[in-house]
């Protein structure tokens, strides 16, 4: 049965609601910072706006579901931890969505809409979900809904000889993997951009100069950590971590850099370019510091 959606991906938005906004970026390079500040601004005098925001790194599968995911396909490491698409309970996104959504209509009822923890220090770092009585709730409406996720935007290649293109390239972390584990991936997010791409009325890309970079601001972050809390990854572990998310970067990252991500895919029927205005792409360099934007338009 397919999952409720408010829109064909690529299509205009729906009349009423909230606006839903992504937000994307590698690790490191502050989305959940931006994210807090952009609640703040417009939930502020001028604006005074409803806004919500949340995470894709509260929509992992639970411990359990990982768990089984990794068993199953032991031979995929790239599905071996949660991070990669495919990780994340798709059903429980699309689900959030909608009853945020439906909790802004005119007439919604006044029920709250329960909005997904994930705890990444369960299980010794593995993570899990919160059980259900811990999320938080959202009272609608909400003017403005805000969603940011590292891979958030990362659309699939369709064409299959395309994908094979990209991997006998054989990009440094891509090539330490066999051909089906990316696959797998790649087939994962299909459903990504149809069941929680089609939600989304605007996105916002904050680009890094380079992916050595993401290495150095997630460093950062745990030098951050060793000098406030006594704890974090090793310089060694932190490389060993993000290594494990470059494989997606080296195949999905140069589109989203791009490529509009409302535009339809060949083929798909097409009438008014309503995916204009509606990507921007935010650089910024090696110190977190904006360099340019520019509207994906084309």
């Amino acid at each position: 049965m397919p999952l409720p959606r408010r829109c064909p991906p690529g299509g205009k938005r729906v009349a009423g609601g909230p606006l839903f906004v992504g937000i994307s970026g590698p690790q490191g390079i502050g989305k959940t910072t931006i994210t807090r500040e952009l609640v703040s601004t417009l939930s502020s005098s001028p604006h005074n706006l409803r806004v919500l925001s949340f995470s894709m790194d509260d929509l992992y599968l639970p411990f359990k579901s990982q768990e089984a995911l990794s068993q199953r396909y032991s031979d995929n490491k790239l599905l071996e931890f949660r991070g990669l698409p495919g990780t994340h309970d798709l059903i429980l996104g699309a689900n959030t969505f909608q009853a945020l959504y439906e909790a802004s209509q005119p007439h919604a009822s006044n029920t709250a809409v329960p909005v997904p923890v994930y705890d990444k220090a369960l299980h010794a770092g593995r993570g899990d979900q919160l059980p259900q009585d811990q999320w938080p709730r959202a009272q609608g409406p909400y003017d403005v809904i805000l969603f940011e996720g590292w891979s958030l935007g990362f659309k699939s290649v369709r064409d299959p000889k395309r994908l094979a293109e990209i991997y006998t390239s054989a990009p440094q972390y891509l090539s330490q993997h066999p051909f089906s584990s990316i696959e797998m991936v790649n087939q994962a997010l299909e459903e990504y951009e149809r069941e929680w791409y089609s939600y989304l009325d605007g996105f916002v890309h904050l680009s890094a100069p380079n992916l050595s970079t993401v290495f150095k601001w997630r460093a950062e972050q745990e030098e951050g950590l060793w000098a406030t809390r006594g704890t974090g990854m090793t310089h060694d572990q932190v490389k060993d971590f993000v290594a494990r998310f470059m494989p997606a970067y080296e195949v999905y990252l140069d589109r989203l850099k791009q490529e509009n991500l409302f535009m339809y895919e060949q083929g798909e029927a097409q009438s008014l370019p309503s995916y204009q205005g509606r990507h921007l792409r935010v650089d910024l360099n090696e110190d977190r510091e904006m360099h340019s934007m520019t509207l994906l338009d084309s």
